[in-house]
């Protein structure tokens, strides 16, 4: 695995729990909660490619 895999790997992992999904959906409502997916999605990507630039 490269660095910027495991980079990603331990941005979504603590953000994508199930617990933590169900409750941000009731907190944040549908629309945000959809945002916040696409959020952490985009930035572990980002964060990946960055470490394999860099590193």
């Amino acid at each position: 695995m490269s660095r910027g895999a495991a980079a990603s790997f331990m941005i979504t992992g603590p953000s994508t729990k199930i617990t933590n999904l169900g409750a941000l959906k009731i907190v944040l409502g549908v629309k945000h909660f959809a945002m916040y997916i696409a959020f952490v999605i985009v930035f572990a990507i980002a964060a990946g490619a960055v470490v394999n630039l860099v590193v």
